[in-house]
């Protein structure tokens, strides 16, 4: 089974769905719809998928949820809940008892604390206490507050999304994965590599990254790391299709049959619900 750990489902009608921030320049601009997702994924054998909604909603998941009705067979959802809120925690429970089954917490966008202030540890408990696993989006000078909070919630899983951008900058001339692999030796924290395309200095099948891929594997082994397309393409990723992310582990990479088995779906199976 073959599983896409990072899709975002979102509208280009912004009346019915609207933008956390009207002014931004972030906004949707490709079709980011559950049946061009489903499309994608038929056409390349991929069985299920996480979707996480789109930062440009601030803390609205109804396009999430929307989505996800009558389709929790083969798609998961992932949702946004504001840190400092009050109600935050029983948002995040009632979003739970709606079919939500993770969480995506991170700083950038619409909120600006560290990740390990206080305000927001309410949040961090509730979703350790519902089981679910945390998709952390921080880059790696964040690293730090998020391994006080891999520390604080041992029994909580954690996974490091796009394995921390690889650095703050994106596409620095000597990439490292350091600060990610340093988070290996934590049980509960996984590694979605999702960062080729945008850490690559090179076209698909971007090869100068693939020792990076080695080096989390390594880390924290396959049975903890997870791949991701970042669907759709045409708003995230221009330079590469849904399907050639989908070979990049199934083919380009160098991993064997076991190792990809894990990553292609074996560690997603585990980490979120489906109908």
């Amino acid at each position: 089974m073959i599983i896409d750990a990072h899709t975002h489902l979102f509208s280009l009608d912004s009346e019915r769905y609207p933008l956390g921030n009207p002014d931004s320049t972030y906004r949707p601009a490709a079709d980011g719809s559950a049946d061009s997702l489903k499309r994608e994924m038929d056409s390349a054998g991929v069985d299920r998928a996480l979707t996480i909604t789109a930062g440009f909603y601030g803390w609205d998941n109804s396009t999430t949820m929307d989505m996800l009705a009558g389709r929790e067979d083969w798609l998961a959802a992932g949702v946004l809940v504001d840190p400092a809120s009050v109600d935050g925690p029983d948002q995040l429970t009632s979003l739970v008892a709606r079919g939500a089954s993770g969480i995506r917490i991170q700083q950038h966008l619409f909120y600006h604390r560290d990740l390990d202030d206080p305000i927001s540890t309410a949040l961090w408990q509730r979703a350790g206490d519902l089981g679910l696993a945390i998709d952390v989006n921080a880059s790696h000078p964040e690293y730090e507050a998020v391994e006080n909070r891999i520390s604080a919630f041992p029994e909580t899983r954690f996974i490091l999304d796009h394995c921390g951008y690889v650095s703050a900058d994106l596409a620095p001339k000597e990439n490292t994965v350091k600060p990610a692999v340093d988070l290996a030796r934590y049980p509960n924290v996984y590694a979605k590599l999702t960062f080729l395309p945008l850490a690559s200095a090179e076209a698909f099948p971007f090869r100068d990254v693939h020792g990076m891929v080695r080096e989390l594997v390594d880390a924290f082994g396959p049975e903890r790391c997870l791949f991701g397309t970042n669907f759709p393409q045409a708003q995230y990723s221009p330079q590469v299709s849904y399907g050639q992310i989908v070979e990049l582990f199934a083919e380009e990479i160098d991993l064997s049959s076991e190792e990809r088995e894990w990553i292609l779906g074996g560690t997603a199976a585990g980490l979120w619900r489906w109908s």
